[in-house]
């Protein structure tokens, strides 16, 4: 008897300590709400696909996404207007390599560029350009 007790004991706390999969969705959409991307992004990088449900490229897409608008339209007051656009860009490609149908990347992209348009000798820089060619925008 004494034996059965401690084999269900030991069951029973085995049992307990696995971990249910995390609920990362949930956790990335809190630190979306805090601005806190880059801390998002670690985050799912170094979640497994076994330790939870989210579809961690959906994620990253999501993070990506959200980053840059973040950037294009609040961004830290301590950034230049250019610094800002530039690297919303980086945020709208990076979410476009997840999802190349992204609507709301590929509309904020055309409206950045857009306006360097506008600008006389003002580019996001040749890197950016590059980029932006291989996902096929023509700038």
């Amino acid at each position: 008897m004494k034996y059965l007790i401690t084999l269900l004991s030991v069951l029973f706390f085995v049992s307990c300590s696995s971990e249910a999969p995390k609920d990362l969705s949930k956790e990335v959409d809190q630190l979306i709400a805090e601005d806190k991307y880059e801390q998002a992004l670690t985050m799912i990088e170094n979640t497994s696909p076994e330790e939870t449900e989210a579809d961690i490229d959906l994620l990253k897409e999501k993070v990506h996404l959200n980053y840059g608008i973040y950037l294009e339209y609040r961004g830290p007051e301590s950034s230049s207007m250019r610094d800002r656009m530039t690297s919303a860009l980086q945020q709208y490609i990076e979410v476009l390599k997840i999802n190349d149908q992204n609507q709301k990347a590929i509309s904020e992209i055309e409206q950045i560029m857009g306006i360097y348009e506008t600008m006389p000798d003002n580019s996001p820089g040749e890197e950016i350009i590059a980029e932006l060619n291989k996902l096929g925008f023509d700038y």
